[in-house]
């Protein structure tokens, strides 16, 4: 296993993330152009001008708290990013810089970076829910190449930034990736069959177009690394799907989640 209140911008310096994060979505409420949709700590999920991005606020915060009489210019200049779309677009070094648009996550099980660590690499990795991860690759076409961790600080760049670029990327390389339908309109399953689809079970955006399609909640099967199914939790034949995700998983050698997983609010939660 891996390891609303009116806000006054006087209040209590240094405010609490919590505090600020509520300060900073407060402002985002009101501005044009972008639309607020969910958030969790320091990392908020947006529309700005009808994209769906991931908005981190650490080194917003940061700022803030390494200057409190800056608050207002701390967020001014955050919105003011978002809003230009300039933010971390220049960020990183020349060697980053050459590297950045392979940059993808991958899906990983705490098994499968075990022996990643036992053969000697150091993966950059995340938890998301029990024993599944988040690896950062380099697409090299036919092949991939996993990020180490002395790659991040040689780049010039935090681990935050490289995720969301990573996730930006696979976001446009994931756009024209076709789902493929089974099943009746009441009863229809989702299936995305090509290299690293379990991990566009990340993107809001692929979900969302899932869950438009599906009469009930949404539920997803990653047996594979290079499948991605989805359906309907009230679908006539759930334990059967379930029971076949199971086996898949376990019995081949790509094998990656025996497990559904519901997600709400970008919390995953597995239904055994």
């Amino acid at each position: 296993m891996w390891n609303s209140n009116t806000l006054d911008e006087r209040e209590i310096p240094p405010m609490s993330a919590e505090m600020f994060s509520a300060l900073v979505t407060a402002r985002l409420r009101s501005t044009q152009d972008i639309e607020f949709q969910s958030g969790k700590g320091l990392q908020l999920k947006l529309r700005v001008r009808g994209n769906e991005t991931t908005a981190q606020l650490e080194r917003a915060y940061e700022r803030y708290r390494a200057n409190p009489d800056h608050l207002t210019p701390v967020i001014d200049q955050f919105i003011a990013t978002l809003v230009q779309g300039t933010g971390e677009r220049n960020v990183g070094n020349e060697a980053f810089a050459r590297v950045r648009e392979k940059l993808l996550p991958r899906l990983m099980t705490a098994q499968q970076w075990m022996k990643k660590r036992d053969d000697g690499l150091r993966l950059v990795i995340r938890s998301l829910v029990q024993d599944l991860g988040v690896a950062l690759i380099l697409d090299q076409g036919e092949a991939f190449e996993y990020v180490q961790l002395d790659a991040i600080p040689a780049w010039g760049v935090d681990s935050e930034t490289a995720y969301n670029i990573a996730l930006e990327n696979f976001e446009r390389a994931s756009a024209t990736v076709q789902t493929s339908v089974n099943g009746r309109a009441n009863e229809i399953l989702r299936m995305d069959h090509s290299a690293n689809a379990a991990t566009r079970a990340l993107l809001p955006s692929r979900r969302a177009d899932w869950q438009a399609r599906v009469q009930g909640e949404l539920v997803l099967g990653l047996p594979t690394h290079d499948l991605l199914l989805g359906f309907s939790r009230a679908h006539p034949a759930f334990d059967a799907l379930r029971a076949q995700i199971a086996e898949d998983a376990r019995a081949n050698a790509n094998g990656l989640l025996p497990y559904l997983v519901r997600i709400q609010n970008e919390t995953w939660e597995l239904l055994g």
